[in-house]
């Protein structure tokens, strides 16, 4: 049944996507961290690289007000690190993203042949796998009963220029969804991402 929700929603925006007054491709990497707290224990994440990449359309709402959405893959996770009773452990996670922006850009003109622009608004991602990496070696992530959930959402903030159709830019995107399914445990996404579109041209 999920399976089939998500092929639609993909289908409905991919649709949406060939409608749209601008549309593109876009990619580039994600400096890809976590937020950990538990009850009695101290972990500090630490960032890794990987990639994203996808179809992007942008919708005009006014003369300077723009909608920018697509249907990215996004890696995101992080690693870990930790003391117990003694002992150090290391791991490194990885999620792997299909993920939905909803960003509002507004532009201002920079030049004749540039304009620039800053953007914020929500995200909506869904987790289609995940891998731990422990003491070499490496385990699907499980989905659901007290390990990890799919879902996830937050807020994006950015900004980037315009030179005819390549479109530069940086984002950060701050998770407000706990992904992971033990409530006693908060995990959060938040991922600096530097990126370039190429647009296909007005509709």
């Amino acid at each position: 049944m999920k399976s089939k929700l998500i092929f639609l929603v993909v289908f409905a925006l991919l649709a949406q996507i060939a409608n749209a007054q601008s549309y593109g491709i876009k990619g580039g990497l994600n400096i890809a961290n976590m937020s950990f707290s538990s009850s009695g224990m101290s972990v500090s994440p630490k960032s890794i690289v990987g990639l994203q990449v996808g179809p992007v359309a942008e919708f005009k709402l006014q003369e300077n007000l723009f909608l920018n959405t697509g249907l990215l893959y996004s890696l995101k996770g992080c690693k870990i690190k930790m003391d117990l009773y003694g002992t150090s452990y290391e791991s490194t996670e990885t999620l792997n993203y299909l993920e939905v922006p909803a960003y509002f850009a507004y532009k201002f003109v920079a030049s004749e042949t540039s304009k620039f622009f800053v953007l914020a608004g929500p995200y909506l991602g869904y987790a289609l796998s995940g891998k731990e990496k422990m003491d070499g070696e490496t385990t699907d992530i499980e989905f659901g009963d007290g390990e990890a959930r799919r879902l996830d959402f937050g807020l994006g903030f950015g900004l980037g220029l315009e030179f005819g159709r390549l479109v530069p830019s940086i984002n950060y995107q701050l998770g407000l969804a706990n992904i992971n399914d033990d409530t006693d445990t908060k995990l959060k996404n938040k991922v600096l991402q530097i990126s370039v579109a190429y647009m296909f041209g007005k509709k």
